[in-house]
């Protein structure tokens, strides 16, 4: 199987020899799915498998060195961890309410807003609304939650919140989210960041 880098070299040189071919928008599909892997290949965190730092696992008394080696490497692991689920919660953050400014709903919004403030109709029955709040972000928990929501909605939603009410109004309400949409983040972040570890025997 030829690698990620090859697969690109050789969709690059495809669209370098024949730019206008009917093809280019596969090529450049596959070019991007490339990057992608190797994106997600370099920020695999790989974890050494070791056992000398519990005494739940561990059979026979290590010696002092390999405790202590144990312990870092421990806390290295969740210092890498940690930042792989910082750059995801940048990602979807830098993603935050892209429906207000992007087209054709940042047009949609305005509408529907100032529709509202004329007394026109309410600002939830609009279409801008619905697409936005139920269907297009993820962090309105409390109004439509995804299956496969995660501590990053979560988060996300909090960060939301915060920032808006200071901004708008100069008070933050006390949030509320359901006990099982808790549950079901943290069982689906458990879930994401396995998927972000190699265990290294």
């Amino acid at each position: 199987m030829k690698s990620p880098e090859a697969i690109i070299k050789w969709c690059e040189m495809m669209l370098k020899l024949h730019p206008n071919i009917e093809d280019a928008n596969y090529f450049r599909a596959i070019i991007k799915l490339c990057k992608e892997t190797q994106t997600q290949e370099s920020t695999m965190v790989k974890i050494q498998r070791n056992t000398a730092g519990d005494s739940r696992v561990q059979s026979e008394v290590p010696t002092r060195e390999a405790f202590d080696n144990a312990n870092i490497s421990h806390i290295k692991d969740v210092n890498n961890l940690a930042e792989v689920f910082c750059s995801m919660l940048k990602a979807s953050a830098s993603k935050h309410d892209w429906t207000k400014v992007e087209e054709p709903y940042a047009t949609m919004f305005y509408d529907d807003m100032c529709a509202t403030i004329r007394g026109e109709r309410d600002f939830f029955d609009g279409e801008w609304s619905k697409l936005h709040y139920y269907e297009k972000e993820r962090h309105h928990l409390k109004r439509s939650c995804p299956d496969d929501v995660t501590l990053i909605d979560v988060i996300e939603m909090v960060c939301d919140c915060v920032s808006a009410g200071l901004a708008r109004s100069g008070n933050v309400y006390d949030l509320d989210i359901d006990e099982s949409i808790l549950k079901k983040a943290l069982n689906n972040t458990v879930d994401l960041l396995k998927a972000q570890c190699e265990v290294i025997n």
